[in-house]
């Protein structure tokens, strides 16, 4: 049996997933008045950033790798980059459209154009990251080794800052399944100094259920 090799967009693309989840089904839970939509504005905001910043990252340092092997999926990868960045602008023009508006007709149609362009932002990306792990991931597999692979993952992650990565981290925890958490913090317990693996394991104890946390911990050898 083939050894699996490594997808190196496993982790964060279910991160990403769980959070245009949970996010579409609080956009479509809030009633979009001042006193109550708040918070689900500052949570959608949030997830056009990481999204954003993610398709940069990919276009930095993944991207380049492939362009001379397939010069096709990299330009139609790179245009898809393009619609999603059109897609995150009209929604950010539509929060400050919120943000600025006044009567609660106004605030409640802004609202409903934002749920809209949310579920037009959600299958586009659902669809784009589809490709990426169907196509894309083949490529790097045919032309570079894991450790190749990994290191340009290790770029990636040098270039996000700390906080970003903690909340990162935090959407994985949340929506990867438990051998995925255990093959990760092992991985984290060997490689990093001490007190990086606490903070994880904290980030697995908020995060996770009590029956899943204790498969964790007994993988981990934790007591």
């Amino acid at each position: 049996m083939q050894n699996q090799r490594y997808n190196v967009f496993n982790q964060i693309h279910k991160g990403l997933r769980g959070m245009l989840y949970e996010t579409a089904i609080r956009v479509q839970q809030t009633h979009f008045s001042k006193a109550e939509a708040s918070e689900t504005i500052d949570q959608l905001n949030q997830v056009l950033l990481f999204f954003d910043e993610h398709a940069e990252h990919e276009d930095r340092f993944i991207l380049p790798h492939i362009q001379k092997h397939n010069a096709q999926l990299i330009d139609e990868l790179e245009k898809e980059h393009e619609i999603d960045h059109r897609l995150t602008q009209t929604l950010f023009d539509q929060i400050q459209e919120w943000k600025a508006a006044t009567s609660a007709n106004q605030l409640e149609a802004i609202g409903q154009r934002l749920h809209f362009g949310f579920s037009e932002f959600i299958a586009f990306n659902l669809y784009h990251m589809n490709k990426e792990e169907n196509e894309l991931i083949h490529l790097l597999w045919k032309h570079y080794t894991d450790a190749e692979i990994r290191q340009m993952e290790h770029e990636i992650i040098q270039a996000i800052s700390p906080q970003t990565l903690m909340a990162e981290s935090r959407w994985m925890m949340r929506s990867i399944n438990d051998n995925e958490i255990i093959e990760w913090l092992s991985g984290v317990k060997h490689a990093a100094p001490a007190f990086v693996f606490d903070s994880f394991l904290q980030l697995a104890k908020e995060e996770l259920p009590l029956e899943r946390l204790t498969k964790v911990h007994a993988a981990l050898e934790i007591a």
